[in-house]
């Protein structure tokens, strides 16, 4: 597993905006990329349908996928297997590769040391002969793998499907799966329930997902143990990489005088933000400034810093970024921070309109630093997360919800909008909803009929949407310090 400290990793962030941890937002994502995923889920199970016993002559393209097609094997008879011993010679390198049954050999006798009591665990280890050996072999300059022996006798009982998932070899808990587990875990969920959870949104029965309870608590405490070793390179990469970062906006100002930048620091003078903007991007603000989207959907976990930048349009439909900011926070204040830097970078003057997310801490600095600025919150923000919320509770109902929510969205005139709105409260009885009392709140930033006669400059288009987008991601380089992601932007 790469160290933290060697890769500065990006996310989106997934805090609910109703501000609530423990409730958790799933985005509906991207059509093509599910797509994808079934295709190649489909196409797993059908190879592994295909699985036929393996013999000797058999050949792979390596010792890695012997392997997996020998797990595959072994997990449809009801065993599992392991590596047993390799052979190394200095032309061919690893040139011979044991693999056998998770049963083979005998446990060692394990002396206790006097005076200590130690518990006895039965090994599972019988002696097992089932195995599958394999040869390097080179042949016309192009290495291959070949079965020199297999046999598939075993001294003792074969598992049924429902028992042969539990063995370790099988208990894997999925990268979505650890997230999830993560974030229930930070929001102070017990390991029973947080088991629940997993098995409540798989729609599954209790005690059939692919990993036992026990796996979760070692993952977490594994988890919490490798964030304890890696906190202290990680805060001394951080300072040094912040530093280098501002030493490069001060290289910026001494070759552009119209380069702006400013940062803070926190009671210990650590630098707590940093905001810049280019001396070109001050000037293009002049003339397309009127209306800007504030985008801050990421976040490193490696510096531990949320990322926000602003963006605008020209007249021929072209993105332009007006500034960056990174915050060590998501608090209104930070977030007040930097819109007061902004405005101070951009001369002073206000845009017309802002366009953000619907992160709480986010609207309440816009009204307080910004109150003579139209507030949008884009129907494109709102949308992946309507399922999310309304799904499970309406169940079959939500299809009705959702169409109904959508022509609400396109309403003419407030008066039709706050009756239909109601109507609409009381026929799904969601009168304590905390969602829809969110969404009511800030009816006046995402309802056209609120929204109208406000200039917008078509930044509220799926196009520009995903320009932002794909300038977000052809930025956040795994392998880039912040000095090169300050040049990169």
């Amino acid at each position: 597993m790469t160290s933290l400290s060697s890769k500065n990793i990006w996310i989106q962030r997934q805090q609910c905006p109703c501000g609530d941890w423990k409730c958790f937002v799933a985005y509906e994502g991207n059509n093509e990329e599910t797509a994808v995923a079934s295709q190649l889920a489909k196409a797993k199970a059908a190879s592994a349908e295909a699985t036929v016993v393996p013999y000797v002559g058999m050949v792979f393209k390596s010792d890695d996928d012997a392997f997996e097609y020998y797990g595959n094997f072994a997990r449809k008879n009801g065993f599992s297997i392991r590596k047993e011993r390799s052979r190394l010679s200095p032309q061919l390198g690893i040139y011979k590769r044991d693999f056998v049954c998770y049963r083979s050999g005998f446990a060692p006798v394990r002396k206790k040391p006097s005076g200590e009591h130690h518990r006895d665990r039965k090994s599972v280890r019988c002696g097992c002969d089932a195995k599958m050996y394999l040869s390097k072999e080179v042949v016309e300059g192009i290495s291959q793998w070949c079965v020199v022996q297999f046999s598939n006798v075993h001294n003792h009982e074969l598992l049924e499907d429902d028992q042969v998932r539990l063995l370790p070899a099988y208990r894997k808990i999925h990268e979505a799966d650890q997230e999830r587990i993560l974030l229930l875990s930070k929001a102070g969920f017990p390991i029973h329930r947080i088991v629940k959870v997993l098995e409540l949104e798989k729609g599954i029965q209790g005690g059939q997902l692919p990993f036992l309870e026990r796996d979760v608590r070692n993952f977490i405490q594994n988890r919490k143990k490798v964030v304890q070793e890696n906190d202290a390179l990680l805060n001394e990469k951080r300072e040094n990489d912040i530093m280098e970062l501002l030493e490069a906006c001060k290289a910026s100002k001494e070759a552009d005088e119209g380069f702006c930048f400013d940062c803070s620091v926190d009671d210990n003078d650590k630098l707590e933000h940093i905001a810049w903007s280019c001396g070109n991007s001050v000037n293009a603000y002049t003339m397309f400034g009127d209306v800007v989207h504030f985008d801050t959907s990421y976040r490193s976990i490696t510096y531990g810093m949320l990322f926000g930048a602003w963006f605008g349009i020209d007249s021929n439909g072209r993105m332009i970024i007006f500034g960056c900011v990174l915050l060590q926070d998501e608090a209104p204040r930070s977030f007040a921070w930097a819109l007061q830097s902004f405005v101070r970078f951009m001369r002073g003057r206000s845009p017309q309109t802002i366009l953000t997310d619907l992160d709480p801490g986010l609207r309440d600095a816009v009204r307080g630093e910004l109150p003579n600025t139209k507030h949008i919150t884009c129907i494109w923000n709102i949308s992946p997360k309507v399922s999310s919320w309304f799904s499970v509770p309406l169940g079959c109902q939500y299809a009705e919800f959702r169409s109904e929510f959508d022509a609400l969205h396109c309403v003419e005139n407030t008066e039709d909008f706050e009756l239909r709105w109601n109507e609409m409260v009381s026929q799904f009885g969601l009168g304590s909803d905390k969602h829809i009392a969110l969404l009511y709140s800030i009816r006046t930033s995402w309802a056209l009929c609120y929204t109208r006669g406000h200039f917008l400059a078509r930044m509220t288009t799926v196009a520009f949407f995903r320009s932002v987008e794909s300038f977000l991601k052809g930025i956040f380089s795994p392998n880039a310090c912040l000095r090169s992601f300050f040049d990169q932007v």
